[in-house]
């Protein structure tokens, strides 16, 4: 009986919203067809191809064990970018429908809910800041898999259908090692389970008996996966031997910088997010903060009993995109901010959810409103599509220099693979059509462009190259050192002696 209920569940479901999924489909292939039909790799990618240990290693020393986990567990350890591309694309879709049924599970309001249940994952999976972490395609379908796995505990720990004592603990068990998993995979899924945990208790608040209870279950489950995320993660490095890396202690600018300076640098972030500043934010989660205070005000007038706990949830919910911002004293890279498209995507869906569509002037409202957020996401979908597509054009002219360099070093007769190591002093920006993009993420840089000093410029390009079937080896620390000298020598690409063969080494000068 229970198990046919639950099919009657899922068929009920999925009936009931299936041309709101029909809605979202067509929207992410919009926003992603471009980079799933398009074969073109971004940075990081040529790493995961050509020294695939070092960047698991990497990964690691991140505490990102998890992530290298799933990799060895589905068989993924060599890298494919189209597969990596087709599963990221799948994860979205399996996202879209499980977190509509997550908020379909537990929400009090389902009368009008087969209406805007597109709104949620429309928003939230075409948003550019989703695009730009999308675009890192060694990683991207392990970061929607940890979305999922957010998404999941969740619904183990608020599912109402669970009772008993031995059932509930089991389940909460359960929650914990899906969080575990996921903030190993990406840290930037601590803060979207805070938002997610606000969002399923603004869905079902009314009907709690005991609201402090429910919130209590996921402090509680929050608290003890990430103090066991930090204990396995040292564990796992312990073990390995691996040291931890300064990544993400080195983004932390307090203590590193004047607190006036992490002050503002917060509050710089506010304002950049509330006025939609760039590509990656819009007047989204402005819109939403409004929606969300008249709602609340709403709520007042009426003087329902549960405004205190919806203050709380709100407030906490609408802090969630910053809580990164707060603990770095800056703001993070916008691919990691995943939350706040998650964010304004719920607003959105949770205000008219509760709408009344009434006959007359409440439907014609109600459906200028869906036209209206209809258009939010096409233009983030076509945001979406120019990011692939500078992507494209930057990754097209990577190719074409890549194969001039390796031609002009065939001319120096040393060989189809030659002995000596090939030293890129400078770097090189690329030349971008009208339609591309200058420089708005790490998608739009070339792999020839981004070139901290000689060590690290060689060592990304040379990579890149052998991603291209091209193998140098790679320079020690004393020929980094002469290779500077002698280039000064040189003249730039792509004058004549801009290659050249010195001291046991080749010499690539891309500028001064």
């Amino acid at each position: 009986m229970e198990m046919d209920k639950k099919k009657n569940n899922l068929a009920e479901f999925w009936e009931s919203n299936k041309r709101s999924f029909g809605v979202v489909v067509i929207l992410l292939t919009v926003a992603y067809g471009m980079k799933i039909f398009h074969l073109a790799i971004s940075h990081d990618t040529e790493a995961v191809i050509s020294v695939p240990d070092n960047m698991y290693f990497s990964w690691i020393a991140m505490g990102r064990f998890g992530l290298v986990a799933i990799k060895y567990l589905l068989g993924l350890e060599v890298f494919n970018p189209y597969l990596a591309a087709v599963l990221a694309f799948l994860m979205l879709v399996i996202n879209s429908i499980f977190w509509e049924y997550l908020f379909w599970k537990i929400t009090v309001y389902k009368k009008n809910f087969s209406k805007v249940s597109w709104i949620f994952p429309a928003m939230f999976l075409t948003a550019p800041i989703m695009a730009d972490q999308f675009s890192f395609l060694l990683q991207a379908f392990e970061v929607q898999l940890a979305v999922l796995f957010v998404g999941i505990a969740l619904f183990l720990i608020y599912n109402p259908s669970v009772s008993g004592t031995g059932c509930v603990l089991l389940k909460m068990t359960g929650a914990c090692a899906l969080l575990i998993l996921s903030f190993s995979c990406y840290q930037s899924t601590v803060p979207l389970f805070i938002a997610g945990t606000c969002s399923s208790f603004l869905l079902m608040y009314p009907a709690l008996r005991h609201k402090w209870r429910a919130l209590f279950k996921a402090v509680a489950c929050f608290a003890v996966s990430f103090i066991l995320y930090e204990v396995v993660s040292k564990l796992v490095m312990w073990c390995m031997n691996i040291p931890a890396t300064e990544y993400i202690s080195d983004q932390i600018f307090w203590g590193q910088r004047p607190f006036r300076e992490c002050v503002m640098n917060i509050l710089r972030h506010i304002k950049q997010v509330l006025t939609g500043e760039g590509i990656f934010f819009s007047i989204s989660y402005l819109l939403a903060f409004i929606m969300l205070f008249l709602l609340l005000v709403y709520k007042v007038v009426k003087k329902r009993e549960e405004v205190p706990w919806l203050l709380l949830a709100s407030a906490t919910l609408m802090a969630a995109p910053f809580l990164m911002s707060i603990v770095l004293g800056q703001a993070p890279t916008t691919r990691v901010q995943i939350v706040l498209p998650f964010v304004f995507g719920f607003v959105f869906q949770f205000f008219f959810l509760q709408w009344d569509f009434r006959p007359a002037l409440g439907s014609r409202v109600g459906a200028a409103a869906g036209i209206a957020i209809l258009a939010l996401c096409l233009e983030q979908c076509v945001w979406d599509a120019r990011i692939y597509y500078t992507e494209y054009v930057v990754y097209d002219e990577d190719v074409r220099l890549a194969e001039k360099i390796s031609d002009r070093i065939d001319q120096l007769n040393l060989g189809e693979s030659p002995e000596e190591p090939v030293v890129f002093v400078g770097s090189r920006i690329p030349a971008l059509n009208p339609s591309a993009y200058a420089h708005i993420s790490m998608s739009g840089y070339s792999f020839f462009e981004i070139s901290f000093s000689t060590a690290h410029g060689t060592w990304v390009m040379r990579n890149f190259m052998m991603t291209l079937g091209y193998n140098y080896k790679y320079p020690s620390d004393e020929q980094f050192i002469a290779a500077e000298e002698y280039a000064k020598t040189m003249e730039s690409w792509p004058n004549t002696n801009s290659v050249a063969v010195h001291d046991g080494m080749i010499i690539v000068k891309l500028s001064d």
